[in-house]
């Protein structure tokens, strides 16, 4: 009988559903943010094997109930906050996400963020579209021998840390967990909010957990330096945003390029009247390349997972 597939949140890339469609199986999709009602009922009418979560609200104990034969929840990525992992573990349904698959993709938004901010892109095309040519209004500034701090040294970190390296930056990072053999040729810092005071550029690469959640908060981004810039492309609630708003506007900060925000979609925010800030809707890890990635790791991955064969353990998380 062939394995039933729910994609909650939108289709995955034609790569995955091909793989998944050879090996016979049914695939049911919704659309991006389905309502609770939609969630319910298309659990219940389809009772898929497996869910692979793309964009919806969040997945918890109830919806997994209205799909009895729920053996398997895959994340079509790597940030696991829209699934209740403890709901699922009560219930012996492991969690799966695509570790890795888009890691160098948000190394290179990251790295095109510090790139846009520090050469004041933004601010230069206003000027020319407002038919101004004042070279005296350009205030971007070179990247070499400016101290690039990672909080996190992931896999993402670590693929930003070469990237910056040939531009001159010094890059050091924190991260309690990273093993020392990671640091290669970057500067272990063992307390945050050393690593705050000191940076030119803090670039936040921490998923998001109950020791994380606001972690960048009102006192830590009160110690970062007036030149300093802000990137984000982990999770919104990792900082305080209201606190982050306000350093913006008041200068006590130079900048910063956002990806993630407390709330997505969000809602109006003063982030959008503010002229040192670059934003993007969470994109970047979903490059082309990265959905392809991505989509075929996960298909495989949950094949693999309900025929019986072996998944690598990096793949599944931890329950908290």
């Amino acid at each position: 009988m062939p394995f039933v597939i729910a994609t909650l949140g939108t289709q995955i890339a034609p790569e995955g559903v091909a793989i998944l469609e050879a090996s016979g199986a049914t695939l049911i999709a919704t659309p991006a943010y389905p309502s609770r009602t939609d969630l319910l009922a298309l659990l219940a009418q389809h009772n898929p094997d497996a869910v692979i979560i793309r964009l919806i609200e969040h997945l918890d104990g109830e919806l997994m109930d209205a799909a009895p034969n729920l053996k398997l929840i895959a994340k079509h990525g790597v940030g696991t906050n829209d699934i209740d992992i403890a709901a699922a573990t009560a219930r012996n349904i492991p969690v799966i996400m695509a570790t890795g698959a888009n890691a160098h993709s948000v190394a290179e938004h990251a790295l095109g963020l510090i790139l846009a901010l520090t050469k004041d892109f933004a601010a230069q095309d206003r000027h020319i579209r407002a038919g101004r040519w004042d070279k005296k209004l350009y205030a971007g500034r070179e990247l070499r021998g400016q101290k690039l701090g990672l909080v996190g040294f992931g896999l993402i970190g670590q693929i930003l840390a070469r990237m910056a390296q040939p531009l001159g930056l010094l890059v050091s990072a924190y991260d309690p967990y990273a093993p020392d053999s990671a640091f290669d040729n970057v500067t272990r810092i063992t307390d945050l909010d050393s690593l705050l005071a000191t940076s030119d550029i803090v670039s936040l690469h921490t998923p998001l957990t109950p020791a994380t959640r606001g972690l960048i908060d009102t006192n830590r981004i009160a110690l970062m330096q007036p030149h300093a810039l802000f990137i984000n492309t982990a999770r919104g609630e990792v900082v305080d945003e209201p606190a982050l708003i306000a350093a913006l506007q008041a200068k006590k900060i130079a900048g910063a390029g956002l990806d993630s925000f407390a709330e997505e979609p969000p809602q109006r925010s003063p982030l959008w009247n503010l002229d040192n800030v670059i934003l993007t809707p969470h994109v970047a890890g979903v490059t082309e390349d990265a959905k392809r990635a991505v989509s075929t790791l996960t298909a495989q991955n949950v094949l693999h997972f309900l025929r019986g064969e072996a998944v690598e353990p990096r793949y599944f998380v931890k329950p908290s």
